[in-house]
C-alpha cells in the first residue's frame, strides 16, 4: 500500500492525527491537523487509518508515492503547456538581469533544506527561445530536456530530490533566440554551466526572485547583452533587396560591475535606496532591504565573474540591519575576505569586499 496526499493518518508516539497534506520527500510529509495546520512529520513516525475497518498500519517498510516528479518525455501535449507559465512581473522591484537562467527552487517553500526542488529554465528575454538541457550520464551526455518557449516566460523542466542534486552540477544548455519581427538576429548560444555542490546546502542562496516570485537559487547561463547580433537593414532596390553585410554589429555592453569602477579591477557600490531605485513611493521597509540585498548580490556576482579584485560597498550607518545582512550573506560565498572600508572615506559606512581567485 502507498501513502499519498489525502491519506488519513495517525501519529505513533503521541495522540492525534490528521490528513496528508502534501509528500515533502521519500522520508517526511506534511499533515494537516483538526486545527488547520500543516505540521511536517517522518512518515515512520505515523501509521494510515483504514476509512473501511479502522485498522492502522505502520509505514517503515511502505512505498511512498511521490506527488509528482516530471521528465521530457512524460509530459503530453496539454501537460507539456501546463508546465509553462509567465514570469512575475514587480514594478517598485529592481528587475533582474535580462539574459536565461536555470532556477532551482523548493518544491515546499517552508523548507529551503528538506524536500524536492522544482527546476525551471527561465526565459527573462524579450525574445522566445528553443532550448536543448543536457546533463551527464555514463555514455557522456543525455538530453534531460528540450523545448521551446515565449518571452518571460519559464518552463517546469523537472521536480527531483535532493539525492539527484550531483547530476545537475554539470551540464550545457543550447539555446536559439527569435521574434517574429526584428532588425536584430540573434546568434545562437551554447552555455555550460557548473554549480558547486556546497551551493545547495546553504539557505542564504536561495533567495527571492523577482522572476518566478519564489526563493531560488539562480544559475545564469547567459546575460543578453553578452549575446553577438547581426543587424540587417533590408533596401529594396529594383527587382532585389540587398543585404547591407556592413550592418552586422556585436553587442559590446559592459558588465553591470562596470558602471561601479573606479580603479583597474576596483568598484564602488553604493547601496542607498535612493541610487538603486528611482522612486520608492509604496516601498515597504521591507521591500526596500530585500531591493538592497539583491543589488549587492547581483553586483558582486558581476565583479567575481569579471575578475575584479576589489568591491566596496557603502551600506550607510542607520540602524546597522543592511551591514549585519550583508556579513551574514557574505559567509555564503567562498575566496572572499572582507574588512572596513577607509574611515577618512566613508566613515563607518562602507566595508570592501576582496576577491581572491587561488
Amino acid at each position: 500500500m502507498k501513502l499519498k496526499k489525502g491519506d488519513k493518518v495517525k501519529f505513533l508516539n503521541e495522540s492525534g492525527g490528521g490528513i496528508v497534506s502534501k509528500i515533502i520527500d521519500s522520508r517526511m510529509v506534511s499533515v494537516e491537523i483538526d486545527d488547520g495546520f500543516d505540521i511536517p512529520t517522518l512518515i515512520s513516525e505515523l501509521v494510515k487509518v483504514n476509512d473501511d475497518t479502522n485498522e492502522t498500519e505502520s509505514f517503515s517498510d511502505v512505498e511512498v508515492q511521490e506527488e509528482y516528479s516530471p521528465s521530457a518525455s512524460s509530459f503530453t501535449p496539454s501537460e507539456n503547456e501546463n508546465r509553462k507559465s509567465k514570469l512575475s512581473v514587480f514594478t517598485n522591484a529592481q528587475k533582474d538581469i535580462p539574459g536565461v537562467y536555470l532556477a532551482f527552487a523548493p518544491h515546499d517553500q517552508q523548507w529551503l533544506m528538506t524536500g524536492k526542488l522544482d527546476v525551471f529554465v527561465v526565459n527573462n528575454t524579450p525574445y522566445n527561445i528553443m532550448y536543448t538541457l543536457s546533463l551527464p550520464s555514463d555514455s557522456g551526455f543525455t538530453t534531460k530536456d528540450h523545448d521551446s518557449i515565449g518571452k518571460e516566460m519559464k518552463v517546469l523542466v523537472d521536480t527531483i530530490d535532493r539525492d539527484d542534486l550531483d547530476k545537475w552540477q554539470h551540464g550545457f544548455a543550447q539555446i536559439l533566440f527569435w521574434q517574429e519581427t526584428s532588425n536584430t538576429i540573434l546568434m545562437p548560444a551554447n552555455s555550460e554551466f557548473k554549480v558547486k555542490g556546497s551551493r545547495f546546502y546553504k539557505e542564504g542562496n536561495y533567495r527571492m526572485s523577482n522572476m518566478i516570485n519564489e526563493k531560488a537559487l539562480l544559475v545564469s547561463l547567459l546575460e543578453i547583452k553578452n549575446q553577438k547580433n547581426a543587424a540587417y537593414i533590408m533596401e529594396k532596390q529594383e527587382g532585389s533587396d540587398e543585404i547591407n553585410s556592413d550592418a552586422a554589429t556585436i553587442s559590446t555592453e559592459a558588465p553591470m560591475i562596470d558602471k561601479y569602477k573606479v580603479g583597474p579591477k576596483e568598484a564602488e557600490v553604493d547601496l542607498h535606496i535612493g541610487e538603486i531605485v528611482d522612486n520608492i513611493l509604496g516601498l515597504s521597509n521591507t521591500d526596500m532591504l530585500n531591493i538592497q540585498l539583491e543589488h549587492f548580490h547581483k553586483t558582486l556576482t558581476s565583479a567575481m565573474e569579471n575578475e575584479y579584485s576589489k568591491v566596496t560597498f557603502i551600506h550607510g550607518v542607520g540602524n546597522g540591519v543592511l551591514k549585519n545582512r550583508i556579513m551574514t550573506a557574505l559567509k555564503d560565498y567562498e575566496g572572499l575576505k572582507n574588512k572596513s572600508a577607509s574611515m577618512s572615506k566613508f566613515g563607518v559606512g562602507a566595508i570592501d569586499v576582496i576577491i581572491s581567485y587561488f
